[in-house]
């Protein structure tokens, strides 16, 4: 009989066979593709600390010592709202882009395979330290008709978007790029708007978009697989593999100075597991909008994440990133926008054994760059309710709505940051302020949210985000955070930097935990607000 070792040694070895395979005919091919086929890369030699203040085991959320290597909380709340990423990540992107023009005329196809290699800094999901995690960062196939003569890019040799087309875009696996609403931070309708994608389904979808000088519309859908749970617990299909789908739609005007933008989506985002409303569906959907307005020249900023990628790097230029280039414009220049976000959920209520209840969730910013010569401010606030954070998981006791009785407040982050590009010596320096005013809920309690089991029945949580629920000592409330950093960027080359910075936090939140004499069980309590942290890059960005 075959031994465990020998079976799971075999399973390596084709995996490992495998990948050489695919990195020695990718090499092998090289030369039939198009430079720069590895491209959005990010290499990041971080030295920090959260907090100089902290060490192991004082903090609920454990701060190590001083080192080498990325760590969480060296990034604001308030930072990077238009990514997924934090900005200290190692990663690359592997493009395989190929563009054909049809055989019926002002047509022109494209298609490409877009693969994330991202290096994993601390073990995660069977994966150690170091390791490579690869998946699918948006491949798809594309159409495009356009209504006037066709364009060619002489920087790129790629087709230019024509301002009037007509496009169709295909995403084979993952479309987790095709989302409702604006900001990054704010966005919704991606791939997590399925209750139970852990199941690890892919969800392709699809996207037509006609756009006609500014003006456009589009529509699409995507779908996933997952289990599917009935009321009827002896139902034989119960616990089967079904089929649930989301539309999503939008329409707007982009001009010269301003814009006006709206897009919805309606997801069939699952069913309810919980008892009394096991097999009840988890629909979910909502409208967003944006008014825009900005110096001629200039559009509505556009996260990376949204981009289709080729195998230049015209997405990453035109994107508004951490290692951007710095802005030097003659003339005062600037843009500003508002959005909103109204969702809707329907879960099990809390109040009345075995039926639902549709909830409402918020969210909304506004946000503003100016640039004066070499100067460039920004400001942002972020509002967000509690809902609206739990969208995807979701809600606060999971697929149940909030109890009557209770009470929740909705976070807001306040933002200003100014920058001087002194361009004979490449030196960036950056002043930030913020402040966060961290969601919370006050009332009952579950057992699983309880984990900490500081006391029992009512009690308050702060909610800064979808993972990080912290629940107070009795007797204290989630206080507003006030935080400063101070950072000095070096630019070696159009690719290289040194980033030095250092934040300072007051914040009075932060719980400790010492052991109790007695029983020897963890007691918390309310630490020293002050955290003070530190950072130290050296970046590359190709």
């Amino acid at each position: 009989m075959q031994s465990r070792f020998s079976h799971y040694g075999h399973k390596g070895f084709n995996t490992m066979r495998t990948l050489f395979a695919c990195i020695f005919a990718f090499v092998a091919f090289a030369p039939l593709a198009t430079a720069g086929d590895f491209i959005d890369t990010r290499l990041s030699f971080v030295f920090s600390d959260d907090n100089l203040l902290s060490d192991p085991g004082e903090s609920l959320i454990n701060s190590p010592e001083i080192d080498f290597g990325a760590r969480g909380g060296v990034f604001y709340p308030f930072e990077n709202l238009n990514s997924q990423d934090e900005g200290d990540e190692t990663l690359t992107h592997l493009v395989l882009y190929k563009e054909m023009p049809s055989f019926i005329d002002n047509l022109i196809t494209d298609a490409a395979f877009v693969a994330r290699l991202g290096v994993l800094t601390e073990p995660q999901n069977g994966f150690n330290a170091g390791d490579i995690r690869l998946n699918d960062a948006g491949s798809y196939l594309r159409a495009r008709y356009s209504f006037s003569d066709v364009q060619i890019d002489p920087k790129t040799g790629h087709t230019k978007n024509s301002p009037r087309q007509l496009e169709f875009t295909f995403f084979p696996t993952n479309a987790d790029r095709f989302r409702a609403g604006y900001t990054y931070d704010l966005s919704w309708a991606g791939n997590k708007i399925y209750n139970q994608q852990k199941a690890a389904f892919a969800t392709p979808g699809l996207r037509l978009r006609f756009d006609w000088d500014g003006f456009y519309l589009l529509a699409g859908a995507k779908s996933t697989r997952q289990l599917i749970l009935t009321e009827d617990k002896n139902d034989v299909a119960n616990r089967e593999l079904g089929a649930f789908w989301g539309g999503i739609f939008g329409l707007g005007y982009v001009g010269h100075m301003f814009g006006i933008e709206t897009n919805g989506a309606i997801f069939d985002a699952g069913t309810n597991p919980k008892q009394g409303v096991q097999g009840k569906e988890v629909i979910s959907g909502g409208i967003s909008a944006r008014l825009s307005a900005f110096s001629d020249g200039f559009k509505p900023e556009s996260s990376i994440d949204y981009r289709l990628y080729r195998n230049s790097d015209d997405a990453f230029e035109a994107s508004n990133y951490f290692l951007r280039k710095p802005a030097n414009y003659e003339h005062f220049t600037w843009r500003a926008s508002v959005e909103g976000n109204w969702l809707s959920q329907v879960l099990g209520d809390s109040d009345k054994m075995g039926s639902t209840k549709r909830i409402d969730a918020f969210a909304g910013a506004v946000r503003a760059d100016f640039f004066i010569g070499k100067l460039a401010i920004n400001v942002d606030v972020v509002y967000r309710d509690l809902y609206f954070i739990l969208f995807n998981v979701p809600g606060l006791d999971p697929y149940m709505t909030l109890p009557s009785g209770s009470s929740s407040v909705g976070e807001v982050l306040f933002a200003v940051k100014g920058e001087y590009w002194f361009e004979s010596t490449n030196l960036l320096p950056s002043i930030q302020f913020g402040i966060q005013k961290p969601a919370s809920y006050r009332g009952r309690i579950s057992e699983t949210l309880n984990t900490n089991t500081l006391t029992g029945g009512t009690q308050t949580v702060a909610v800064m985000d979808s993972s990080s629920i912290i629940a107070f000592p009795t007797g204290n409330e989630p206080e507003a955070v006030y935080s400063v950093k101070l950072a000095l960027r070096w630019d070696l080359s159009d690719m290289m930097s040194l980033i030095g910075h250092i934040n300072y936090n007051y914040d009075r939140n932060q719980l400790g935990r010492k052991k109790d004499t007695v029983d020897y069980t963890a007691q918390y309590y309310m630490r020293d607000p002050h955290v003070l942290g530190l950072g130290v890059f050296a970046q590359a960005r190709f």
